[in-house]
């Protein structure tokens, strides 16, 4: 049998980094197999993903040797590796849904890429996937984030590629979804003859479908001077101490919040707290309706209705004026998608504090609240010079929390932020943000399908099911654990 992928010590480097991003892979994958990928953040996993599709970062070095189909796909002229991913590999990323064309409906996404003799329709591919043909008039922005990789996936089935390489498929997802997303991919692989490669975190799902499995080792980091890892992690054992009682008075509260696109609710008459320097939890399934609260409450969705107050101080649901955006901030699930590719770590704060409050400061004042954002959310100062894909999740992360908190916010919504973080990553996120929320006296709103991870940090919480709360009170009895 002639190997789907192989690869041999494999590694890469960044320009200006000592160290690689991905140290010395071994992996060989077959038809008909699937292979899943492991590691903590920061390992190389989407590193190694990206070569494969032929898509390494700029000014990348790489040693090693790695090939798809028996093609170098890393010595490919720009038009032979696009006529050669067209026919042959799909690359579903950790967030699906940047790459779908917003304007598209779901029927165009699929007949856009579909061949004219492919062997599956654009609707038989639906169905294989576990879509209903309902959804063929939907946008991507009108999906969950577990149907937006369903429609990824069936994306790659009516282009009828050989090879599937499926980054973090489970992050964001609720246990039942991604089930079904494991289930799909064992099915695809078996019935379709495609040779997959899958990355996660949960050991269990990955082992669970796995033909072969390959580790990927945490790369060692040198340490700052201000005494944390490159990684950001400090390293300090959470102190319970720190998290606030139930008893706080709620500083932001949302009341017969609704939400409708043409005659479907989205959220009917959803009622919300969270309060000063506590973690409030949101949890419910995927579509369920959290993201599209966390929307509402931060002034982004167009159609919402009902009464939000900070404060005491009534907020416009949509249009609100430059001096009360930045009060309520959103940090999002995938933070290399809302930050600029082209800009330094550097600039996108600068911009940040340039936008929020410190416009007629000079350069090097912000310059200096550039290094107390990074200090403050664990990051060496010298990753102001970085960009976003030099940089780990974990790191990523912290970023788009250090840009949040340039606008020195009263309410921090968090929105999955740690779904496709390795456990001690994921981990060292949620004490810095619990750290900051006692800190700062700040209300932080968390959206997460992880258990042990809400009842380890969150003190209350709310249950949303289809598009209404259906119970709040403290988190571990909403948990029952």
């Amino acid at each position: 049998m002639t190997a789907s992928i192989e690869v041999e010590h494999f590694s890469v480097y960044l320009p200006q980094q000592p160290n690689p991003v991905l140290e010395a892979t071994s992996l060989v994958c077959n038809p008909g197999t699937i292979t899943t990928l492991s590691g903590p953040s920061g390992s190389g996993k989407t590193t190694l993903m990206k070569a494969l599709a032929g898509a390494l970062p700029p000014r990348a070095r790489h040693e090693g040797t790695l090939s798809v189909l028996g093609t170098d796909v890393l010595e490919l002229s720009a038009s032979d590796l696009r006529a050669f991913r067209r026919e042959n590999v799909a690359y579903v990323g950790q967030d699906p849904g940047s790459a779908l064309n917003p304007v598209f409906t779901v029927r165009t996404l699929l007949t856009e890429v579909q061949e004219p003799h492919a062997a599956m329709s654009w609707r038989e591919s639906l169905g294989v996937v576990g879509l209903s043909d309902e959804l063929r008039s939907r946008r991507p922005g009108e999906l969950s984030g577990g149907q937006q990789r369903r429609v990824a996936l069936a994306r790659a089935l009516v282009r009828g590629v050989k090879v599937l390489l499926v980054d973090e498929p489970f992050a964001g997802l609720h246990p039942g979804a991604r089930a079904d997303i494991r289930q799909l991919l064992i099915s695809l692989c078996q019935s379709i003859d495609v040779s997959v490669l899958v990355s996660g975190h949960d050991m269990s799902l990955l082992n669970a479908m796995s033909d072969n499995h390959v580790r990927l080792q945490h790369i060692r980091r040198a340490r700052s001077s201000s005494g944390v890892t490159a990684d950001g992690a400090s390293g300090l054992a959470q102190d319970d101490s720190r998290l606030p009682s139930q008893d706080a008075v709620p500083s932001l509260t949302a009341q017969a919040v609704s939400v409708s696109r043409g005659n479907s609710a989205i959220l009917d008459e959803v009622s919300f707290s969270a309060s000063d320097g506590v973690l409030t939890a949101l949890v419910g399934k995927s579509g369920a309706g959290k993201s599209i609260l966390a929307r509402v409450l931060v002034g982004l969705e167009s159609t919402a209705t009902g009464e939000i107050h900070l404060d005491g101080e009534a907020l416009a649901c949509t249009s609100r004026p430059r001096s009360t955006r930045g009060r309520i901030q959103l940090v999002p699930q995938n933070p290399l998608a809302s930050l600029n590719p082209r800009h330094t770590i550097g600039q996108t704060l600068n911009r940040a504090l340039y936008r929020a409050h410190t416009a007629r400061r000079r350069r090097s004042q912000r310059d200096g609240e550039v290094a107390t954002l990074l200090a403050d959310v664990g990051l060496p100062a010298d990753f102001h010079q970085r960009h976003p894909h030099e940089l780990s999740g974990g790191q990523r992360q912290r970023v788009a929390i250090a840009r949040a908190l340039a606008a020195r916010p009263r309410v921090l919504i968090c929105d999955e932020i740690t779904s496709a973080l390795d456990t001690e990553t994921a981990h060292d996120v949620m004490d810095l943000i619990a750290e900051v929320a006692a800190q700062r006296r700040m209300a932080v709103v968390v959206i997460s399908h992880d258990i042990d991870l809400l009842e380890r940090y969150a003190t209350t919480g709310f249950l949303i099911e289809q598009g209404r709360i259906t119970a709040h009170g403290p988190i571990r009895t909403l948990l029952g654990v």
